[in-house]
């Protein structure tokens, strides 16, 4: 037994020793397994990875919003809305929960997403970030209770229910909250409360209560508003592509990273949805002409109107009478001796339809054309030293990157460039533009725009399309007059650069120069009181070679249907330049390696004497100054000056009555206005457009506007208050000859027997008061806010004479003046 027990412990033990290794590996192998890739909860979204690159059209995005709500750059905005407008109450109060609450949201970014490119997606979807999650946490139950203060929900009336109800909510559903945050959603849509009732209760269901029109939730350090509910897998499904990845959007935000406010428009998908939205109506529309086709309507036919079809005599079908073939000379309108030549020449001759038709072809052709969309449009905006300044960059494809201004395919950019043009012009010009043009690749859209044209013609009038070669286009006709070709003969004359300015208004001279001292007297008195005449544009084009585009010019004139024109051109000489004019037409000279044209000769002539003098727009101080900013190669180029600013802000703010507030308004602005200026340019990421606003010209726009805005509501309650006492002294005269029975009626009898208005007598900010005494009676109308809902008071008696005046909110009396 001992020896059988040993053996039984030795082979036990051997069994443990040799097992323990499978043992070990067994424990091993019981270890947690690593959960599978679609068992890993998902990090909470970011600012950044929130939305997929296919999912909105519109993407905004405003950085710093605590350090922007109390920035100058928005208060000093802010300033003219708040106390010249009248805001209503609730952007007064989201005003000023914002700048209560601008220390948490200092280092905060906004992001507003809008237009969905998806189903399911919310139509408007705002993200707050936070600096953690912790105090989006902390801020999301006083926003969720800001909210509702200003989007109220609809009211719901419960149905009576009687005898005892319990009412049992179910839990609120997350819409895809990661599993690691915590679940904390403010519903639009909570599911319907289920309603448990005693027996005796009444089958009547109990309402649902008013939603409010939005959604909340909180995620990480995001806080998401939304106007329907959503999933965070809805607004980046698995395995699309972030917006953080998506090339055109990258560029956009990495060129704008500094700027406050940052916006995107993803183009493509806007030209992709309407290209769709425009072949699905083609085919419903192709689809109703088939079933026309198939099924056309019979027509119905009288009787007596089949008897007299049949008693119609026939007639043989006889041949169409050839018409007379047109001429082949055009018609001569007008002859250099139809012309009468005086001492002040004149110019009075008619283009020939042919021209006229031509021109409206090439305009047409120039602003028309099929449009190429660019991929996408990127805005940003930020405040710098005393401007606002506006950028914003054209995300263009392959087939169009000159083109710098979309949906206008004709305007392609030149070579960049140092404008010359300022050294031409004079100093005291109002308006400079001047931009780089491809002439070649212009010329080349307008014949492709005119063809398109034609095509799109014929189809719209239901004609087949055109079988051989296509119709001359008035290029084509214009060069038979010319006898030359304008791509290789007239665009290789020209450089890249061409310019408009406006110099500024002057008086307008005397017609011929006076006869005698008295007349000479009449005629400076006359001009000292003449108002400045409006200013004349001026075109100034670079040339190449100055002899063989002055060859041209004649040609040109004629061709344009001025025949005889060169009987009246007229050459003067200043300092070896030449001015040519042709009466009060136009006139022209080379200027440098411009050739400088005017409508008015008088503006080519200030011209010359300007860049001869060199008193040019290039020496002035304000042009050198506030373009300094400007890259020193551009494409284009635009400088506003204080005059004509000036000049614009008064216009502006001369549609509203200028009161106290504004007169105070304008007095704590800086009166001198900065020159408005705008540059083209390319850094080789698409073509970039920069417009810099001073800052006391935004505020005088806008104080204007607010004031207008302002003044509008008054002078509305004004005429409603004079409608009113015009109504109530109607209500008498009717009352006093009917139920009044000879005497006056109070404001209670007049609205019984419905002769006056209630809505006009209390919703237009005016109290009414009826006096009646014997056998006169008299009313007023007063403001009820004076200054707010009106200024005027009004008065009215038995006369039927409506009386005004303004006694700053006291009622008017019968020693006012009358009024219409």
């Amino acid at each position: 037994m001992m020896k059988s027990t040993q053996r039984l412990i030795r082979l036990l033990l051997v069994f443990l020793f040799i097992a323990s290794p499978l043992l070990a590996q067994q424990r091993r192998s019981t270890a947690p397994k690593k959960p599978a890739a679609s068992e890993v909860p998902e990090p909470a979204p970011t600012f950044d990875t929130l939305l997929a690159a296919d999912s909105y059209k519109v993407y905004a995005e405003i950085r710093g919003v605590g350090g922007l709500i109390r920035s100058s750059a928005v208060n000093d905005l802010l300033d003219p809305v708040m106390k010249l407008g009248g805001p209503p109450k609730e952007f007064k109060t989201v005003v000023k929960w914002l700048n209560a609450h601008a220390d948490v949201l200092t280092s905060s970014r906004m992001m507003v997403a809008s237009w969905p490119s998806r189903p399911k997606l919310p139509n408007v979807l705002i993200a707050i970030e936070f600096s953690s999650p912790e105090e989006a946490k902390k801020f999301y139950p006083e926003l969720r209770g800001f909210i509702p203060t200003l989007l109220t929900p609809p009211s719901s009336t419960p149905s009576p229910v009687s005898g005892p109800v319990a009412v049992r909510k179910s839990p609120s559903s997350t819409s895809a909250t990661p599993a690691n945050e915590p679940a904390i959603v403010y519903k639009t849509s909570p599911p319907s409360p289920t309603v448990t009732r005693d027996v005796t209760a009444s089958p009547q269901k109990e309402s649902p209560p008013a939603l409010p029109p939005y959604q909340m939730k909180q995620s990480g350090a995001l806080i998401l508003i939304s106007d329907t509910d959503f999933t965070f897998r809805d607004l980046k499904p698995r395995g699309s592509k972030p917006l953080e990845e998506d090339q055109n959007f990258m560029l956009a935000r990495n060129r704008f990273a500094a700027e406050s406010l940052f916006l995107y428009v993803e183009m493509k998908s806007i030209e992709k949805e309407q290209k769709e939205t425009q072949k699905k109506w083609e085919e419903e529309e192709q689809k109703r002409i088939e079933a026309q086709a198939a099924n056309p309507p019979k027509p119905e036919v009288s009787p007596g109107e089949v008897e007299a079809v049949a008693a119609e005599p026939k007639f043989e079908a006889q041949p169409p009478t050839p018409e007379p073939s047109p001429s082949s000379e055009p018609t001569q309108v007008g002859t250099a001796a139809d012309q009468q030549i005086s001492g002040n020449a004149t110019l009075s001759a008619v283009p020939e339809r042919a021209s006229q038709e031509m021109m409206f072809s090439i305009y047409a052709a120039l602003f028309g054309g099929e449009s190429k969309w660019p991929e996408a449009i990127s805005a940003a905006l930020v405040f710098e030293g005393d401007a606002y300044v506006l950028r914003s960059l054209i995300v263009n494809g392959a087939e169009n990157k000159g083109n710098a201004i979309p949906f206008v395919p004709q305007f392609v950019s030149g070579p960049a460039l140092v404008p010359e043009a300022p050294n031409i012009f004079p100093a005291d010009t109002e308006l400079f533009v001047s931009v780089s043009l491809d002439y070649p690749q212009v010329y080349e859209g307008m014949l492709k725009a005119m063809a398109n044209a034609d095509e799109l013609s014929r189809k719209y009038r239901g004609q087949p399309a055109r079988v051989g070669p296509a119709p001359e286009s008035p290029f084509a006709v214009y060069e038979k007059k010319l006898g030359l070709k304008i791509k290789d003969d007239v665009l290789p004359l020209l450089g890249n650069e061409i310019a408009l300015a406006l110099p500024k208004k002057t008086a307008s001279p005397s017609p011929s120069p006076p006869s005698t001292e008295t007349e000479k007297t009449t005629r400076e008195g006359a001009y000292q009181n003449k108002p400045a005449a409006d200013p004349i544009p001026v075109i100034a084009i670079s040339v190449k070679d100055r002899e063989a585009v002055g060859r041209l010019i004649p040609k040109i004139i004629e061709s344009f249907g001025f025949k005889g024109a060169n009987l009246f051109a007229q050459t003067e000489k200043r300092e070896g330049t030449e001015i040519i004019s042709y009466g009060d037409v136009f006139g022209y000279a080379f200027v440098g390696d411009f050739l400088i044209i005017s409508p008015d000769p008088a503006a080519t002539r200030q011209v010359v004497d300007a860049y001869l003098s060199h008193q040019t727009l290039s020496s002035d101080s304000h042009f050198r100054n506030f373009t300094r900013w400007q890259p020193r190669q551009v494409q284009g180029q635009v400088y506003v000056a204080p005059s004509l600013v000036e000049a614009y802000t008064s216009v502006l703010g001369s549609g509203g009555q200028v009161n106290d507030k504004m007169n105070e308004f304008m007095a704590r602005v800086n009166p001198v206005i900065d020159p408005l200026t705008y540059a083209l340019s390319n850094e080789g990421q698409g073509p970039l457009h920069e417009l810099h606003v001073p800052k006391n010209l935004l505020q005088l726009i806008i104080a204007g506007m607010s004031n207008e805005a302002r003044e509008l509501p008054m002078q509305t309650n004004e005429a409603m208050a004079k409608t009113a006492l015009r109504s109530v002294a109607g209500g008498e005269a009717a009352f006093k000859s009917d139920k009044g029975d000879g005497r006056y009626g109070t404001l209670d009898e007049l609205l019984s027997e419905s002769l006056i208005s209630k809505e006009l007598l209390e919703n237009y900010g005016y109290k009414i008061e009826l006096t009646i005494s014997g056998n006169r009676f008299e009313a007023v109308a007063v403001p009820k806010e004076y200054g707010k809902t009106g200024k005027l008071s009004y008065f009215i008696d038995e006369s039927n004479v409506l009386r005004a005046g303004d006694h700053g909110g006291g009622a008017a009396t019968l020693a006012d003046a009358a009024i219409d």
